[in-house]
């Protein structure tokens, strides 16, 4: 096997181009063989290669990640993690721990994607979130198209909800007639009291229903991921990983603040557009345009920061947010290794830090750094690091029988053939 190993090593012609083309980036050569002559040029690896590399990532980064460079993070990060689990542990609880840490990311990233919904044009005003503007944009094109295509079902792409109604409507309609029960029962009515059975008819069906329609479905719809929420995190906690109810009770704790900036920022975008520029205050307005790109790029800095943490199955300490999350679903479980990575702020430790100024006086300030991967060099005890020690032997054994069974089946499965 490692002979097959080399000899494929061996195929592989490592040259500029092939590291060049694996990384989707342009071969500077294809302009330089002017002639139309099938003839390759090849280029041994050397330090231009990587000045190639590094100039080719900082053109097709320029304008910041898009939707798909993120999903593509995403997936990247949590097949290596699969990898290394993998060696670590197994297959099995490989899969497990990388799957809850896909989730937690994915979480991350359907809030990313509302950040657009948010702040709307202001997004723009930073390059960075230039490319992820326009993939927010190209997908709700797509969705508009789709939605065209099928105009004759409009209900067909709407949330189920919507979709029972418009089912039922369009099911009891034939040719401009109702054929639903209670109206075929309207329609039935002695002319004697059809003429008062009808006003009440319409007054239910035009007027009641779709008011209380309208009302319970946007009620619904606001409540509808908080719903999801409880009923995940809160009432089967038993079954939700604590990685997935840490990050979602988190995004749930932020929100409420995040719904506070934005709401600023769009009044002063308001204000910047309505009374600013029409008023030519050109000067005024351009103080606004610093404030609107430092607050929006910090926000989405810090949801992509999330997303990392979460797709490394991490956690993070931000004060006052953290502690609030925490209140909610508790300290991390130690003796799970389904539990992600390490929450040094739970031990017990201080969580300020204190400076003593030269006449004497003290200083507290939020402790913001807890050490690598969130573990501390001076952790207080080593239960967690020698159960993950012992779960690791363990399941490394667990492995290596499985492997073993598996070729001795194998081996009875060629002497039978």
């Amino acid at each position: 096997m490692h002979s097959l190993l080399k000899l494929f090593l061996l195929l592989i012609n490592l040259d500029q181009e092939t590291v060049l083309n694996f990384f989707g980036l342009d071969d500077p050569n294809t302009y330089l063989n002017t002639n139309f002559n099938d003839v390759s040029v090849s280029t041994e690896i050397s330090i231009e290669t990587l000045k190639l590399i590094f100039q080719g990532f900082i053109e097709r980064y320029q304008y910041g990640l898009g939707l798909v460079d993120i999903e593509n993070i995403l997936i990247f990060i949590t097949f290596v993690r699969f990898l290394i689990i993998a060696n670590r542990y197994n297959i099995k609880t490989s899969f497990y721990i990388s799957c809850i840490s896909l989730f937690a990311g994915f979480l991350w990233y359907t809030h990313l994607k509302d950040l657009i919904g948010w702040y709307g044009d202001m997004i723009s005003y930073n390059r960075l979130t230039s490319r992820y503007l326009d993939d927010m944009l190209t997908e709700t094109y797509i969705e508009d198209t789709k939605n065209q295509k099928i105009m004759y079902l409009e209900f067909i792409n709407q949330n189920p909800l919507n979709f029972l109604k418009s089912s039922l409507v369009y099911a009891s309609e034939r040719n401009g007639y109702r054929i639903d029960p209670i109206s075929m029962f309207i329609a039935n009515l002695p002319d004697t009291i059809k003429v008062q059975g009808s006003k009440g008819y319409y007054s239910i069906y035009n007027n009641v229903l779709p008011t209380m329609w309208q009302f319970v479905g946007g009620q619904l719809q606001e409540i509808a991921p908080l719903l999801m929420y409880v009923f995940i995190v809160r009432i089967n906690k038993k079954y939700c990983p604590y990685l997935i109810r840490w990050h979602w009770t988190y995004l749930i704790v932020s929100s409420l603040f995040e719904g506070e900036i934005i709401r600023i920022m769009y009044r002063l975008y308001t204000y910047d557009s309505m009374v600013l520029i029409p008023s030519e205050r050109f000067d005024e307005s351009a103080l606004l345009q610093p404030i609107f790109m430092m607050i929006i790029t910090t926000h989405y800095f810090l949801v992509c920061l999330g997303l990392l943490h979460a797709a490394c199955g991490q956690y993070f300490y931000i004060p006052f947010l953290t502690e609030n999350t925490e209140i909610h679903i508790g300290k991390r479980p130690q003796n799970s290794i389904y539990s992600g990575g390490y929450t040094a702020w739970q031990d017990g430790g201080s969580k300020q830090i204190e400076i003593m100024t030269k006449d004497q006086k003290s200083l507290k300030f939020p402790r913001l750094w807890w050490g690598w991967l969130g573990k501390r060099s001076y952790l207080n005890s080593m239960n967690e690091s020698e159960y993950r020690k012992r779960e690791q032997s363990r399941l490394k054994k667990k492995r290596i029988k499985g492997w073993k069974k598996l070729v001795r089946q194998f081996k009875k499965w060629i002497l039978r053939s």
